[in-house]
């Protein structure tokens, strides 16, 4: 009986090295951004501040089945009332609306296929290839024939990233800076689980010509320094899981097996007991 007990002891024992071992994960690989720079010798201050050119910053331009959201203010009374609405919700075109996703998408101009929008008084209005400041100059010029001082505001509704994997709340976020970075995101995801690849982080990005595919390393800093650093409305961001995980997996199902036995084995001797 005795010889039973010492052997469950060391089943569990061996099990419990088991998982720690294989549940493993280096502090190194938890940590963005990591890369090694270089530093000066003589560095006398306990802080290192470098200044890289980041990459020109390209503003989007509008292409087929992205979205518009125009809002037309033109002056038909005093030039006060015309300067307080320019600041407000209302305008000449479209109700207020909430801005959450549902409302943007129904109450936004389509680009169409051949890269027109069909806009109230001025019908087709080709967008494609331009930035939303150069639509609206665009728009302001064509509506002064119909609207006194007419002034639009053009804003792209479908400014959004999908990015999931191995982050904390992966999902559809949308975005509303001009300009935003995939470190936005990924923050907006809750950061990265225990288990993220920082060292391959895969940016899918649509342009003119398909699909492109790039890997991000996260580790390093010069990342911020390429044209990916941007993000652009409908790029989607996977992270990766590290090899850790399915050790993890592999620990847990190891766990399972060894308490399985482990129990057979205290039922075993329970019953060799009792004889």
């Amino acid at each position: 009986m005795q010889t039973i007990h010492t052997f469950i002891k060391r089943m569990i024992f061996f099990g419990s090295l088991v998982v720690t071992f294989q549940s493993c994960v280096s502090h190194q690989s938890m940590i963005s951004l990591n890369g090694a720079d270089e530093i000066p010798n003589d560095l006398k201050s306990d802080q290192l501040v470098q200044y890289t050119q980041l990459h020109n910053f390209e503003s989007y331009k509008i292409r087929p089945f992205d979205q518009l959201l125009v809002k037309v203010n033109a002056f038909d009374g005093s030039t006060e009332e015309f300067l307080n609405r320019e600041f407000k919700t209302e305008n000449t075109f479209t109700r207020d609306i909430d801005y959450n996703p549902a409302s943007l998408y129904f109450n936004s101009y389509f680009v169409d296929e051949s890269g027109f929008i069909h806009l109230p008084l001025l019908g087709d209005i080709e967008v494609t290839g331009l930035t939303a400041p150069q639509i609206k100059v665009k728009l302001d010029e064509a509506y002064l024939p119909y609207l006194k001082f007419a002034s639009t505001s053009v804003r792209l509704s479908n400014s959004r990233v999908t990015i999931f994997g191995e982050v904390e709340a992966p999902g559809v976020y949308y975005l509303y800076n001009e300009k935003n970075t995939i470190l936005d995101a990924i923050s907006l995801a809750g950061d990265f689980t225990e288990f993220g690849n920082r060292e391959k982080v895969k940016l899918i990005r649509l342009t003119d010509e398909g699909s492109e595919t790039i890997y991000l390393n996260l580790h390093r800093s010069d990342f911020i320094y390429t044209e990916y650093y941007y993000l652009q409305p409908s790029d989607v961001i996977y992270v990766e899981p590290t090899k850790y995980k399915s050790r993890d997996v592999g620990a847990r199902f190891t766990s399972i097996v060894i308490s399985a036995l482990s129990l057979a084995i205290v039922v075993v001797s329970t019953f060799a007991f009792n004889r």
